[in-house]
Parts: C-alpha cells; sequence; structure tokens
C-alpha cells in the first residue's frame, strides 16, 4: 500500500480489566485486528507549479516523515522525480552520512526525496545546503519544524493547519496553505527587483545625460545649454513620473524562466552601469548638436536654443522610457508599453510640458522663449533620434527584430 502512495494505519487493542494506568500507550500484549490505507492527494496545481520551479531554477526537495515507498510514490505522481527514480534518502541513511564526504555529498545532491526525517536531521540539511551557498526556503507547520525553520534563510508557516510556534518562528506565513503561492512570490519578488533596477538606471542615464549636456557644452565653450531652474525642472517632472510608471509595473512572461541571480552581486551590475553611460552620451550628443546647430547655422538666440535644449532633452527623456523592456521582447509589445501607468505618465508629461509653454509666466520662470516651426523640428529630431539609433543598435547586435 505505501508503494502505491497510501498512508498506512494498523489497529490493535488489549483488554483490561481497569481503567487504563499509565503503562496504558505500552506496545505489548495487543491483538491485531486490522490495516488500513488512505490517500492524501497531492494538490492538482502542485505539478504545474513544480514545472515553473524547474524553469526558474529552484530545486524542490521533499522531507518528510512518511513511509520512503509512499514519498517516493507521491513525488512520482506530480513530477517531483523521474517515474523511473528509486533514490530516496531516510533519517536512518543520514546518521551514517559524513557531509564532508565526497560520495555522500553527491548523494545529497542526487536525491529529492528524504524519508522518516527527524527535526534535528533537517537542520543538518539545511545546515549543508547552506555551506554550498544555497538560498534554502523551509516550509513547515508543526512545533518540532520551529528549530528548522528558524535557521533556514527563508521561513514559510502554514497559515491554516500551522501551529502558533510554527508561526512564530517562520519569516513568512501562507494564508491558503498552497506551494502555488510560495512560487507566486518569489515571482512577485523577480518583478519588484527588475522593476527597481528599471528604476535606477532610467534616472541615472537621465541626470547623467543632463550632467554630460553641461559638461561637454562647457569644455567645447558652445556656452551653457541649460539653465539651473530648466534642468531641476526636468528633474521633478520628465525624470520622476515615467520613473515612478516604471517601479509598478507588471514584467515580462519570461521572468520566471530566468535562473535567479546571485545574491552577493550588486543591484546594478558593470553591465548595468555600461548602458546607463551609453544611453546618456546617446541623449547628450543629439541635444548638444540642435543646440549647436541652433544656435551657429539657424542664428538662434542664446536663450532661443536654451529652450531648444529644454524641449528637446525632455522629449528624448521621456522616449527613453521605452529603451528600458527586459531581454529580448519586442519592442511593441512587452512589459514597457503594456504598462498602462506608462502611457499615463508620458500624457501627464506632455500636458506639463505643453504648459510651460502656453502659460505665461511658467514661460517666464523656465525662461523660454517663443519658436518657430524649424525649431520644433529640431526638437522632434533629438527627441526621436536617441531613440531610434539605440533601438537600432540593439536590432543589429541580436539579429533578430526586437
Amino acid at each position: 500500500m505505501a508503494a502505491d502512495g497510501l498512508r498506512t494505519l494498523a489497529f490493535a487493542y488489549r483488554e483490561s480489566a481497569q481503567m487504563p494506568s499509565a503503562d496504558f500507550t505500552r506496545e505489548e500484549k495487543l491483538t491485531y485486528l486490522g490495516l488500513i490505507g488512505f490517500l492524501d492527494p497531492p494538490r492538482k496545481e502542485v505539478t504545474p507549479t513544480l514545472l515553473a520551479c524547474h524553469d526558474a531554477g529552484i530545486k524542490v526537495i521533499m522531507v518528510t516523515g512518511d513511509h520512503p515507498a509512499t514519498s517516493l510514490n507521491i513525488a512520482r505522481q506530480v513530477n517531483l522525480v523521474h517515474p523511473d527514480e528509486r533514490l530516496v534518502l531516510t533519517g536512518k541513511d543520514l546518521q551514517s552520512f559524513d557531509f564532508s564526504s565526497k560520495t555522500d555529498q553527491e548523494k545529497m545532491l542526487k536525491c529529492q526525496v528524504f524519508a522518516r526525517v527527524n527535526p534535528a536531521q533537517k537542520l543538518d540539511m539545511i545546515d549543508f545546503y547552506q555551506k554550498r551557498g544555497d538560498i534554502v526556503g523551509m516550509t513547515g507547520d508543526g512545533v518540532n519544524d520551529a528549530p528548522a525553520l528558524k535557521k533556514s534563510d527563508i521561513s514559510i508557516a502554514m497559515g491554516l493547519r500551522g501551529t502558533a510556534v510554527a508561526a512564530e518562528a517562520a519569516d513568512m506565513i501562507l494564508k491558503d496553505d498552497s506551494f502555488a503561492s510560495i512560487v507566486k512570490a518569489i515571482g512577485q519578488g523577480r518583478v519588484i527587483f527588475e522593476n527597481i533596477r528599471k528604476f535606477i538606471v532610467f534616472l541615472l542615464s537621465c541626470n547623467m545625460s543632463e550632467i554630460f549636456v553641461v559638461t561637454f557644452a562647457g569644455f567645447l565653450n558652445v556656452g551653457n545649454p541649460l539653465l539651473p531652474l530648466q534642468i531641476l525642472f526636468i528633474n521633478i517632472v520628465t525624470d520622476v513620473f515615467p520613473a515612478l510608471a516604471l517601479g509598478v509595473g507588471k514584467e515580462n512572461d519570461k521572468l520566471m524562466q530566468f535562473p535567479p541571480r546571485d545574491p552577493k552581486k550588486p543591484v546594478l551590475e558593470w553591465k548595468d552601469w555600461r548602458r546607463i553611460v551609453y544611453y546618456a552620451l546617446v541623449m547628450t550628443l543629439f541635444v548638444l548638436g540642435v543646440f549647436w546647430f541652433g544656435t551657429s547655422r539657424l542664428e538662434l538666440s542664446h536663450q532661443e536654443g536654451n529652450t531648444v535644449t529644454f524641449y528637446a532633452l525632455s522629449l528624448a527623456q521621456l522616449l527613453h522610457v521605452f529603451n528600458l523592456y527586459s531581454g529580448k521582447g519586442k519592442f511593441f509589445g512587452n512589459e514597457i508599453t503594456r504598462n498602462k501607468f506608462i502611457w499615463q505618465a508620458q500624457a501627464l508629461c506632455i500636458l506639463i510640458l505643453v504648459a510651460t509653454y502656453y502659460i505665461p509666466f511658467i514661460k517666464k520662470m523656465l525662461s523660454l522663449q517663443d519658436l518657430d516651426m524649424l525649431s520644433f523640428g529640431l526638437i522632434l529630431r533629438a527627441g526621436l533620434f536617441p531613440l531610434l539609433i539605440i533601438q537600432s543598435v540593439r536590432f543589429f547586435s541580436s539579429g533578430k527584430l526586437h
């Protein structure tokens, strides 16, 4: 019955002429009545959830007090192990294990089903995986699970059938006792991290472009292309709202198909810093280009050149948010373009920029001037070309249309 995944219960009795005494629970002089097997089937969502864990680089291990045959049968049912898998390690096996032995380490790493394991052995197992550098998540519901929950990196208690002791020891409590909820939480955590990273990359690349515009203009001796109040306005308006929209966006559907990131790595890696500088330089090139072209070739006044630069950089930064989609997503169907908050932020910022041009006191405060259609054409080019250049480089470097 155990091999069929059934939990077994044996029934027996002992006659007594008096009320039960202190030795009533002693297992002796019993008359065997019979044996029953009952099925405690896994939930339907477990199998697809385990597949999602596999795709996300998460190794799932079953640690139970059940019979080894029962444990292995359940593991096969939910596709935790291959149907032909026969390796199960029991608590008795672990007692003789030398965790410093390479052979025993290989057995531990290969095995995904552990049966008849006691609380102390759970601590040894957690210690083994942590010494390998793994992040260990532990689920539990009983009082005996509390020490292991405390030792694990991420401890998860059952909210419906768990004890108060387990809940007190845990970092997180599952309200529905569903394994699928754990995986959803992992996915949401990855979304939050990616949004934070995009938020930082966007803000730093925009701020760096402003620094580059002013600094390079000083080296080239072409005059100051932006006034301090204009820079402050760009930082408060065109930078902030798209960045906030990035922070609440939904990630792409393939995020859970990537392996876990190394927790020792910083939020921004060297590749992110290279992207930040690259984005900033591209925006700077076109914004400074229209400032120079407008003041030298179109003979715009310096204040008119400031106005062109202000609107050109604002537009370039607004459109720059569309460069921040993940991986090899499609440009017209990615997590950025599907984010309604991005479009709302774009519309709000454009309305604010229009207001700066048509509301006199704001226009005067920012030292903005009236512009002709040729100047607006320069602004449009300087705003669009950085996006087009970055996407073109992305297209040719990948060999695929994004």
